[in-house]
């Protein structure tokens, strides 16, 4: 094709026809722009078709990371209402009036337990993926802005439920110095000389200040939960309208 158009522009040359030279050379660029212009148009067409797969595979990858959230938090925060429950229930024997040392005593040696269940942290790895890839812009502008602030939420739920857990071990492990965590008697000689020689006072604000602490951590968790909770299936629901578009 190259060689045709030389030819043409050499014949026209050869014959004089400077007119008609000028003409066809002008046609000839334009020619060119014109094929310029729509290979970069269908270069455009290509990337918005591999964005748009890009777009898709992304909104898929969130839902999967959002449902999953979900399920974890409703699995772990129904754990975390029947803890408080138990710890409720434990705190209203230990201040009810007609409540004694040996009462106290009975639930601090026989019903206690320090483990929880916990979510430390939230399934990201989508969204994290799209930030350091520089393709967040490839989203829908208010999938975008809910999800910033899903990312926020998540964030402060996180910072605040670690406050808490740290006050918590603080007065826990204030209870642990002078107390054992252990259901029952364990026929350990050390254990049996403590639970006959308990310090009452002791044993009554750090078993009370433990307790009270833990409901405590865990009504804010709960509460933080249901926010992230909240928001996820706000998200869930934008994604599906956007997927049947």
């Amino acid at each position: 094709m190259i060689k045709f158009f030389r030819k043409i522009r050499q014949n026209l040359l050869s014959e004089g026809k400077t007119g008609k030279y000028l003409k066809y050379a002008i046609g000839e660029i334009i020619l060119v722009v014109i094929g310029i212009l729509i290979a970069l148009q269908i270069n455009n067409w290509n990337q918005e078709s591999e964005n748009k797969k890009l777009e898709i595979i992304y909104m898929n990858s969130l839902a999967s990371d959002l449902k999953k959230d979900t399920l974890d938090i409703s699995r772990i925060t129904e754990i975390q209402l029947e803890d408080n429950k138990t710890t409720e229930k434990l705190l209203k024997r230990i201040y009810k009036p007609s409540s004694n040392i040996d009462t106290i005593i009975k639930i601090a040696r026989n019903e206690l337990d320090d483990g929880f269940k916990v979510k430390r942290d939230y399934s990201n790895n989508t969204f994290n993926t799209i930030i350091s890839s520089g393709n967040i812009n490839l989203l829908n502008k208010d999938l975008i802005d809910k999800l910033m602030d899903l990312n926020s939420i998540q964030e402060d739920q996180l910072k605040r439920f670690e406050s808490n857990l740290d006050t918590y071990k603080n007065v826990s492990t204030y209870y642990a110095q002078h107390f054992s965590y252990s259901k029952g008697p364990t026929g350990n000689i050390v254990d049996e000389i403590l639970w006959n020689n308990v310090n009452e006072k002791v044993l009554v604000s750090s078993l009370s200040n433990s307790l009270t602490q833990r409901k405590f951590m865990f009504d804010n968790t709960i509460r933080g939960h249901l926010r992230v909770k909240e928001k996820s299936r706000e998200i869930l629901e934008l994604i599906e309208k956007l997927l049947k578009k």
